[in-house]
């Protein structure tokens, strides 16, 4: 027999249904999933085990009837015609049948005997239905249930041969209690799953907020974040999944801060290299043409024109300077650096014999002590370097003393240091001084002829060569300067 309980469910997931109760609702469905298949499994398993037990039985009692009856049955013992022989054992086996009484374990066995179709004995105290008998064939074995009112019975028919005859015997076993017992067992386990929704409902529930709260934590903190508060950070407690997706979050939030950070200092220098270049040109130009005005409007001697011309070709030999820079800059972003093994004291001696003539017009002296090495560098460009930090130095001072130019071997490179005793910086300058066109000394491009551009160069110089560079300034003690160049050569 067989027996099957269909369970259609269907199940969408929406993307909009928020991550928590898609959380719950999965739960729920494997967790009424799981029991409904293992009830069902369980209960089947127990209803066929006592089916089978069942009919085993009756099988068992049509053995017994069998063996009882055969020992009673004899030959009729007598001549007589086929069809009175066959009556006569008809009547042989009917009388046995009747006379005999079979008992198993202090109850008697109720039993039938069937021959060609019609029954010629019967204990039972239900009448079923034969047709079973017409599908056997040979010695073969058969059962089935079969319902009688609101009672079910499993009926036995097993082939037997009495006086060389064949006759069927019917045992019948009432089974009504297993199917009633399967029916309570099914009522008890929708009881059972109605009782395990709630629970694990309440369970999964309040597990569901719990494993999610650090989430919604996250999802809070990203949504701040985007809101422009930059410094907010993800909670991390223990070492699970989404302790690792904080750390990683976190990670994600300080590289996009300091990136936004960056970019934002890009755009601030844009404006300032902008609006320092305006200036830069802003002042010469008036100049110019102003001093040029003048020229084409009014009359005047000699002298005066000489004047206005030699302000007209200074402003615009100023210019020219300040292009050139401009250009020198912009070249060296795209600059490839092909170093070669140089002196490094040959290097600084020259640019020292160039800068002398600066030092003598200002009053100033220029100590070295210089350590003998070979550094793999571009010279031309590092002479630039060394050259435009002197030039510094020398405008930074305001009277006479002397410039210290000392070049030694450290445990991270060789390193150049220059340092002057003049005005110095304050401690907020020194990020800032090597962007385009900004001067500590605000007043040197007009009395001393700078735009600004020698430390952005310089920046960009050290930059493809892969050296370092580090100010060290106090006001009114002076500033050192220290070029760091890493592994780049040996000692000469």
């Amino acid at each position: 027999m067989c027996r099957c309980i269909r369970l259609d469910i269907v199940w969408r997931y929406d993307d909009n249904v928020k991550f928590f109760w898609k959380i719950f609702f999965t739960v729920m469905f494997v967790s009424v999933a799981s029991v409904i298949a293992g009830g069902f499994i369980l209960i089947n398993a127990g209803f066929r085990s006592q089916l089978d037990s069942e009919v085993e039985a009756a099988r068992e009692y049509g053995e017994i009837v069998f063996y009882s009856l055969s020992n009673e049955c004899g030959d009729p013992g007598m001549e007589m015609t086929a069809k009175e022989e066959e009556e006569a054992v008809l009547e042989a086996v009917s009388q046995v049948a009747r006379s005999v009484s079979i008992d198993r374990m202090n109850q008697q066995i109720p039993f039938c005997v069937i021959q060609g179709g019609q029954q010629i004995f019967s204990s039972l105290k239900v009448d079923l239905d034969k047709g079973m008998v017409d599908s056997l064939r040979g010695e073969m074995w058969g059962w089935t249930l079969k319902k009688k009112g609101n009672e079910i019975y499993v009926q036995m028919i097993r082939p037997a041969r009495f006086l060389d005859r064949l006759f069927y015997i019917e045992t019948v076993r009432q089974v009504t209690h297993l199917f009633v017992h399967e029916k309570e067992q099914y009522r008890m386990m929708i009881v059972i799953i109605l009782g395990m929704l709630l629970v694990v409902g309440l369970v999964t529930f309040c597990i569901s907020k719990l494993l999610l709260r650090r989430v919604v934590a996250l999802t809070e903190t990203t949504r701040r974040i985007a809101e422009g508060n930059l410094q907010e950070r993800a909670g991390q407690k223990g070492q699970d999944e989404i302790t690792l997706l904080s750390e990683n979050f976190n990670v994600m939030a300080d590289r996009l801060e300091e990136t936004i950070c960056h970019l934002k200092e890009e755009s601030d220098r844009k404006e300032l290299f902008v609006g320092a270049f305006s200036h830069e040109l802003k002042t010469p130009l008036t100049s110019i043409i102003g001093y040029a005005d003048l020229l084409r409007q009014r009359e005047m001697d000699e002298e005066q024109r000489q004047l206005c011309a030699r302000y007209i070709f200074s402003e615009g030999k100023r210019l020219e300077k300040l292009s050139m820079r401009l250009l020198e800059l912009i070249v060296l972003k795209n600059h490839v650096c092909h170093p070669e093994p140089v002196d490094i004291r040959e290097l600084l001696d020259q640019a020292a014999r160039m800068i002398q003539p600066r030092l003598t017009a200002a009053k100033l002296r220029l100590v070295q002590h210089v350590q003998p090495a070979v550094i793999d560098m571009e010279p031309g460009l590092m002479e630039t370097v060394f050259l435009n930090l002197l030039d510094n130095a020398v405008k930074s001072m305001e009277r006479e003393g002397e410039i210290l130019l000392t070049g030694e071997w450290a445990p991270e490179g060789y390193r150049v240091t220059i340092r002057d005793f003049g005005k110095g910086m304050a401690s907020d300058e020194l990020p800032k001084i090597m962007d385009a066109f900004y001067m500590a000394d605000k007043a040197r491009s007009g009395k001393k002829g700078g735009a600004g551009l020698g430390l952005a160069i310089c920046r960009e110089i050290l930059s493809i060569h892969g050296f370092e560079i580090h100010f060290d300034s106090a006001p009114g003690e002076g500033t050192a300067v220290t070029v760091l160049m890493k592994e780049r050569g040996g000692q000469a």
